[in-house]
C-alpha cells in the first residue's frame, strides 16, 4: 500500500500537543508490536527531539506515516520545519539534527520504525492509523474551547460593527433633526419680518397723525373734520398693529412650542388638534406661496394624547415636506388631510394628500434609510425613516404606505398607548 494514504500531520506549537502526539505514537507501537519497551522507547525518542527541535526550530510540526514490506510494517516520524533559529544549525547537538535536509520549502528529519506485528493475523492499518487521525477528549475540549473564543471574538466583532452604525444612523438622525430645527428657525424668522415691518409701519403712521393733530390743536385752527380724519386714522393704524402683533405673537408661540418640543423628551398631556394646528403654523413659511392646502377636520378635537409631543411633531412635518417637495409641483394646486380617532384604546393617525403619488417599486423602499428621489435637489432620504423609527420604535406603533402614481398617497399609522385621560 502506498504510506501516503496513511499520513497525519500535526502541528508542535505548545506542549500539550506534544504530549498528545507521543501518547498516540505509544499507542499505536503497542497496537503493532505488543512490545511496551518499544513503545514506550519510541515515544520517548519522539518527545526529546520534539523539545530539542522545538527550541531551535521554527513552525514545527510532526507527520506519521505507516508503511509494510516485506518484512514487516515501518513506521516514519517526520518533523517538518520552516528554518532553523539563528545559530541554532551550527550549534546542533548530535548527529541525529544534522541529519535533517532541505527540501523546497521547509527542512525535513525523519525517524524510521521497523517494527514485526505481534500476531501472525492481518494487520488492519486502517483501525491503527485511526489512534493518529482520531482526536482525544483532551483535543475535542481544546478545538471547543478554541471554537468558543472564536465564537466569542466574532460576536463582540458583529456586535460592535452595529453598534458603530447604529450609532452613525443615531448621527445622522439627530442631524435631520437638527437641519430641520435650522430650517424652521430661519422661516419663521422670515415670516416674523412681515406682520413685524407692517406694524413697525402703521405705528410710525399713527405717531406722524398724533403730531399733526397736535399741532393742529396748539395752533387752534383744529375743525372737527380733522378730529374725525385723526380718529380714523388712529383706528386704522391701531388695528394694523394689533393685528400684526397678534400674528406675530401666533407665529412665536407656535415655533417656541414646537421647537421645544422638538428637542425635549418631557411627556405632557395635550389636545392633539390644537398641537397640529401648531405644527401647521410653524410651517408657515414653506406654505407661502405654494396653492397647497392642509385640512385637519378630520382629528377629533376632543383626543388628548399623553405622551412628548416632539416626535408627534417631528412626524407631521416630515409628512408635510415629504408631500411638498414629492408630492406636488412648485405651481401644483393641492390637498393634504390629516385624521385622527380613538381606535379601540389606540390613536389612529391618517394622512394623505392628492398629489402625484408612489410607485409601487419605491413604495417597497420609502422608509429606508438614505432612499430619496430628489437627492440633486438636497434630499437626504432621512425624513421618512426618522417617521417609520418613531412610529415604530418609540411608540411600538406600525405604519403603512398606500398610493398609486396620479392618485396621492395615504400613510396609515396606529399607535398604542398614547391617548390620555380625557380621550
Amino acid at each position: 500500500m502506498d504510506r501516503l494514504n496513511y499520513l497525519s500531520t500535526v502541528a508542535l506549537d505548545q506542549l500539550d500537543t506534544v504530549y498528545q502526539a507521543r501518547a498516540k505514537l505509544f499507542q499505536v507501537g503497542l497496537r503493532l508490536t505488543a512490545n511496551t519497551d518499544f513503545s514506550a522507547q519510541m515515544a520517548g525518542e519522539f518527545s526529546d527531539l520534539a523539545r530539542i527541535l522545538s527550541e531551535r526550530t521554527d513552525g514545527l510540526r510532526a507527520a506519521f506515516a505507516l508503511d509494510d514490506d516485506r518484512s514487516g510494517l515501518l513506521l516514519y516520524v517526520t518533523f517538518r520545519f520552516d528554518d532553523w533559529l539563528d545559530g541554532q544549525r551550527s550549534s546542533a547537538e548530535g548527529g541525529t539534527l544534522l541529519n535533517a535536509v532541505r527540501d523546497a520549502d521547509s527542512w525535513l528529519l525523519t525517524r524510521t520504525y521497523s517494527m514485526r506485528p505481534a500476531s501472525s493475523d492481518a494487520v488492519d492499518l486502517d483501525a491503527i492509523f485511526r489512534i493518529f487521525t482520531t482526536k482525544t477528549r483532551r483535543e475535542l475540549f481544546d478545538d471547543l474551547n478554541a471554537k468558543n473564543r472564536q465564537l466569542e471574538v466574532e460576536i463582540e466583532e458583529r456586535k460592535a460593527a452595529e453598534e458603530s452604525a447604529m450609532q452613525a444612523q443615531r448621527d445622522l438622525i439627530a442631524k435631520e433633526k437638527l437641519a430641520a430645527l435650522g430650517g424652521l428657525v430661519a422661516g419663521i424668522a422670515h415670516e416674523i419680518n412681515t406682520p413685524v415691518g407692517i406694524g413697525v409701519t402703521a405705528a410710525s403712521h399713527l405717531n406722524e397723525a398724533i403730531r399733526d393733530f397736535t399741532a393742529l390743536y396748539e395752533g387752534g385752527g383744529m375743525r372737527r373734520s380733522d378730529l374725525e380724519e385723526f380718529l380714523k386714522s388712529a383706528r386704522e393704524s391701531n388695528g394694523m398693529v394689533e393685528e400684526n402683533l397678534l400674528r406675530a405673537s401666533q407665529l412665536i408661540r407656535s415655533f417656541k412650542e414646537v421647537a421645544v418640543d422638538q428637542t425635549a423628551d418631557d411627556e405632557r398631556e395635550f389636545i392633539l388638534r390644537d398641537y397640529a394646528e401648531q405644527v401647521v403654523t410653524s410651517l408657515s413659511p414653506k406654505l407661502r406661496n405654494r396653492a397647497v392646502t392642509i385640512s385637519l377636520d378630520g382629528i377629533d378635537p376632543a383626543l388628548h394624547l399623553q405622551t412628548a409631543p416632539g416626535p408627534i411633531s417631528q412626524i407631521l412635518t416630515n409628512l408635510i415636506v415629504n408631500s411638498l417637495v414629492h408630492g406636488f409641483d412648485a405651481e401644483q394646486a393641492g390637498r393634504i388631510t390629516i385624521a385622527a380617532r380613538n381606535q379601540s384604546g389606540a390613536l389612529e393617525l391618517s394622512y394623505s394628500d392628492n398629489g402625484k403619488g408612489i410607485s409601487p417599486a419605491n413604495q417597497a423602499k420609502i422608509f429606508e434609510p438614505f432612499f430619496t428621489t430628489k437627492r440633486s435637489h438636497g434630499g437626504s432620504g432621512l425624513g421618512m425613516h426618522l417617521v417609520y423609527n418613531i412610529v415604530t420604535k418609540k411608540y411600538s406603533g406600525t405604519i403603512r404606505c398606500e398610493s398609486e402614481l396620479g392618485q396621492g398617497v395615504t400613510f396609515l399609522m396606529h399607535f398604542p398607548g398614547l391617548l390620555g385621560g380625557k380621550a
